[in-house]
């Protein structure tokens, strides 16, 4: 216990010391505290820019744009006016006029009238954010609509009150609520991803370091394997959940004091139910210290840090398959793949927490995963520590993964 208490402690202040540990968690809790703050600043949430005139989104850009319209279907017509009050209309006489005009940016754009319900629209240059099109066909419409029924004696108002009439519903959730709960749940099971990806590279690459400049060797003669891989892998938990505590502290922090600022809309994000917390950290954490401990064995596989992408590339593939199991499971929760998925160790710390933040799971089926999750964690632990201690003073070409345990087998 001494040993893998020094371990311990030398391998968390090396995480902690470390510069881009620091920057990089200094850098995220800066980001969070100025957007979440942004509100204040800036207003993100005012009175909406465009007024509605009989269902048209009116414009407040300033525009000039050229207008060809023999038959007067729109020019001087109040719905025009209404829905380009800031706008100048260049009445032109022919087509050929208008895109002249456009080409040499006299105007913004143009429009040529065919019918009551026809027209070109000229642009020199076509943007995804240019609305004009679609807002001029809307105005055309809607004045259409509005002349046909003034011919027919038919109360406009009354038929908009007709037609924008909606159904009234609330929805009693008796179980878990999946679509509130799917943001939180979302970012949780994202941060998850990256902290085993990223720490268990970094443990990974802290092994083959001391392998390949041969500290390791002076090491084992000192300290038990066991000692050695328990204590790096622990640091690295303690490390990862340390930095995901502070990003994720920060963030909640600064949304609290600004929530008002928000309108709440962030609200779904941020309101964590406790057993989701809980589940979180139980099963996350198991889940990252069963990947760490196949890690930090394949750190000890190779000679050199240069092989360390082409020994973990097995390992990684199964994770990132584990994560988009669970990541599709989302969107059906209820589906046999995810509840396999929630029994197997390499998916279980992702499929089960998922599981819990949107439906309703009975307690033997939490308990039964976690048991899963736990002995197969104890195994990979003592799995790995024989990995470890063979792998350390083995040299030369890199040693795959299912060779190491044949070698362990046979010494066993």
């Amino acid at each position: 216990m001494k040993q893998f208490l020094t371990v311990f402690r030398f391998e968390l202040l090396g995480f902690i010391k470390n510069k881009v540990y620091l920057i990089s968690t200094l850098i995220i809790c800066l980001v969070a505290a100025i957007g979440l703050s942004l509100p204040n600043f800036v207003d993100l949430f005012g009175e909406d820019q465009q007024e509605v005139v009989n269902g048209v989104a009116v414009s407040e850009e300033e525009y000039v744009f050229a207008l060809y319209d023999p038959q007067h279907y729109v020019y001087d017509t109040p719905t025009l006016q209404a829905t380009y009050p800031n706008t100048e209309f260049k009445l032109v006489s022919s087509v050929e006029e208008i895109r002249s005009m456009v080409e040499k940016k006299e105007v913004d754009a143009g429009f040529a009238l065919k019918g009551p319900l026809e027209f070109e629209y000229y642009v020199l240059n076509s943007t995804l954010m240019d609305m004009n099109e679609q807002t001029f066909s809307m105005m055309l419409s809607s004045q259409y609509r509005n002349q046909q029924m003034q011919n027919e004696n038919i109360d406009m108002q009354t038929v908009n009150e007709i037609l924008s009439a909606a159904a009234v519903s609330e929805s009693i959730v008796l179980g878990r609520d999946g679509v509130g709960g799917y943001a939180s749940t979302y970012v949780l099971l994202f941060i998850l991803y990256l902290m085993v990806l990223i720490y268990g590279q970094m443990i990974c690459t802290n092994v083959a370091s001391e392998k390949s400049n041969r500290s390791i060797e002076i090491l084992v003669t000192s300290v038990s394997p066991n000692a050695l891989i328990f204590g790096k892998v622990m640091a690295g938990a303690v490390a990862s959940v340390l930095q995901a505590g502070l990003m994720i502290g920060c963030a909640y922090g600064f949304y609290q004091v600004n929530a008002d600022a928000w309108n709440h809309m962030l609200d779904i994000a941020f309101n964590i139910p406790l057993q989701t917390l809980l589940t979180f950290l139980v099963f996350g954490s198991l889940g990252y210290i069963f990947y760490s401990f196949i890690f930090g064995a394949l750190g000890a596989l190779v000679s050199k840090v240069e092989d360390i992408n082409t020994s973990s590339m097995p390992i990684t593939m199964i994770f990132m398959a584990a994560f988009f199991v669970t990541f599709y499971g989302m969107f059906d929760i209820e589906g046999i793949v995810i509840k396999i998925a929630s029994y197997v160790p390499f998916s279980s710390f992702m499929a089960m927490f998922v599981r819990v933040s949107m439906s309703t799971v009975s307690t033997l089926e939490v308990l039964l995963s976690l048991a899963v999750l736990v002995i197969s964690t104890v195994l990979m632990g003592v799995l790995g520590a024989k990995i470890y201690r063979r792998g350390t003073l083995m040299y030369g070409n890199p040693i795959k993964f299912f060779k190491a345990l044949k070698m362990i087998k046979k010494k066993d």
